[in-house]
């Protein structure tokens, strides 16, 4: 059993199934709003200026633009969530609402490739610099605020005091504490940074805010993530090893669906209920259906360089002789038009990625679709698919831009085959098998979009996860045996994104990028500009 006081566990709808973005990227786009966000709740006030500085050796300068990082950021500091509809604007709105900005790069020693420096100054003159951190799947930390290192995720509730007289400090340390916040100070500095569960109370707020009068700073933050954060947890499992150990120890023994697992965990790490986290994943299945529907529909604009087909395939299926493949067909035209509203701009989950927000609702509606299942197994199949994100995310990463693709359309396909196996009433050791099965398929995938475009191959290697993901769901059912648990493999997968060289790691600086017609359209679309 883990150390309640020494894990971090992650959340199915913070770390994996989230967040409901614009797309065309996660950790481009959303997390760079969520940064955005949150660095303006902590100014407190509208942003007048802001400078964005880019890690020069990073993964954003090469793209910024075409990933909609600057749309991100921006929008972010106008108080817009990743999901709001308007987001794809936000360059606009800042130019309406007299917010001026500008991107830029410098040095930078963090070994993450997506680090930025922002630095704001409010419409009230108040100044405030952020070095922050987009961690991949949507999820970001504030490394430093002022030059003061802090860790800040956005699960929890933040008062940052700056300035302050010690002795003073000493006193509202205590009162902090004593209402159930956790102190992190820095002695003899006067800055001190009070982390809770819930917002602190007016009798420690109210004395903090009189000592701006002696100069001091105050800084705050809500919660900007889905599910907020607890300094204590008591968590069944962190592994799939470990989720396996403990179905077989409950009464159902260990012929137990996955579901029940992935509910237990939720449980403990959300507090919420059984109800409550079902219906939470159907308004998730929701949106991923009308990102399905939006794309089918067609008329999509174009952002980059793909025209989108989705729609006439969908056409020209019934009428063109092809394969044989069955709800592979419904399985491809489905992640083809999810990514499609994707790469438009459109409304859809990182599952766990914007880069493969296509696989997993594609195998999991069309699944359901051709097996009648219900709202809520389908919901269930989520939850599965959740569950091995959250292995992942635990023991590896979704950020292609330190693991490649196979952190991304990699881990959306062992999440989808875990998600088939619970559709089709197989065992929480069936569904991890399957899991296992298709990302070994997959180890080594290389993340290289043309042009910097969440366009090829991002399209195409969506519906090349769904079928590998149902593919190893039947093999799996079949008797087949991966031989190497999950946790291995998630394991290999985070070692082999180590060996890679950056080219090969979101960078636009190797595989498709440097072929002769990448290069083309690379050119075409700077003289666009």
């Amino acid at each position: 059993m883990p150390d309640p006081l020494l894990i971090n566990p992650a959340s199915i709808f913070n770390d994996v199934l989230g967040p409901v973005m614009t797309g065309p990227s996660s950790s481009h786009t959303a997390g760079p709003a969520r940064i955005g966000k949150a660095v303006r709740l902590l100014a407190g006030d509208d942003i007048a200026h802001a400078q964005i500085l880019f890690k020069e050796d990073g993964s954003y300068p090469a793209a910024y633009r075409e990933q909609s990082t600057d749309k991100g950021f921006i929008g972010g500091l106008l108080g817009l969530d990743p999901g709001h509809e308007q987001l794809c604007r936000a360059l606009d709105l800042a130019h309406e609402q007299g917010l001026e900005y500008v991107f830029s790069t410098e040095p930078n020693t963090h070994p993450h490739p997506n680090t930025a420096r922002i630095r704001v100054r409010t419409v009230s003159g108040r100044a405030l610099e952020c070095l922050t951190l987009s961690t991949g799947g949507g999820m970001f930390e504030i490394l430093e605020v002022n030059g003061h290192a802090v860790s800040i995720h956005g699960d929890f509730y933040e008062f940052i005091i700056q300035g302050a007289d010690e002795a003073r400090l000493d006193q509202l340390c205590d009162a902090a504490r004593a209402a159930g916040a956790r102190i992190h100070r820095e002695p003899g500095a006067g800055f001190a940074r009070f982390t809770s569960e819930q917002p602190l109370p007016e009798h420690v707020t109210a004395p903090a805010r009189t000592l701006c009068e002696q100069g001091a700073e105050i800084f705050s933050m809500d919660l900007v993530l889905p599910v907020g954060g607890r300094f204590r947890y008591d968590m069944p499992f962190m592994t799939a090893r470990e989720a396996l150990v403990w179905a077989a120890q409950q009464d159902a023994g260990p012929g137990m669906a996955a579901l029940e697992p992935a509910l237990a965990y939720e449980q403990a790490r959300s507090g919420h209920s059984r109800e409550q986290i079902l219906a939470r994943m159907q308004d998730i299945v929701n949106t991923m259906r009308n990102s399905a529907d939006t794309g089918l529909r067609g008329g999509l604009p174009v952002k980059g360089y793909l025209q989108p087909k989705a729609a006439r395939m969908a056409e020209a299926l019934p009428q063109t002789r092809v394969a044989d493949i069955g709800i592979l067909n419904q399985c491809m035209l489905m992640a083809t038009a999810i990514m499609e509203c994707n790469s438009a701009g459109g409304i859809v989950v990182a599952s766990p990625t914007a880069g493969s927000c296509g696989v997993l609702p594609a195998v999991v509606l069309a699944l359901g679709r051709s097996l009648s299942s219900s709202e809520e197994e389908v919901a269930g199949a989520m939850l599965t698919a959740g569950l091995v994100g959250v292995f992942i995310a635990h023991q590896a990463t979704f950020a292609a831009e330190v693991c490649a693709c196979q952190a991304e359309v990699g881990s959306a396909t062992a999440m989808a085959a875990a998600a088939a196996v619970q559709l089709l009433g197989g065992s929480a050791e069936q569904a991890f098998a399957a899991a296992a099965l298709a990302l070994q398929n997959v180890l080594g995938l290389i993340c290289d979009p043309v042009a910097g475009f969440v366009e090829i191959p991002c399209v195409n290697r969506n519906s090349m996860g769904a079928a590998n993901a149902l593919i190893s769901a039947n093999m799996v059912l079949c008797g087949f045996d991966p031989v190497v648990p999950l946790d291995e493999v998630i394991e290999t997968m985070r070692s082999v994104g180590g060996m890679l060289p950056s080219t090969l790691r979101c960078t636009n600086s190797g595989g498709l990028c440097l072929t002769p017609t990448a290069r083309a359209i690379h050119q075409q679309l700077q003289n666009r500009k």
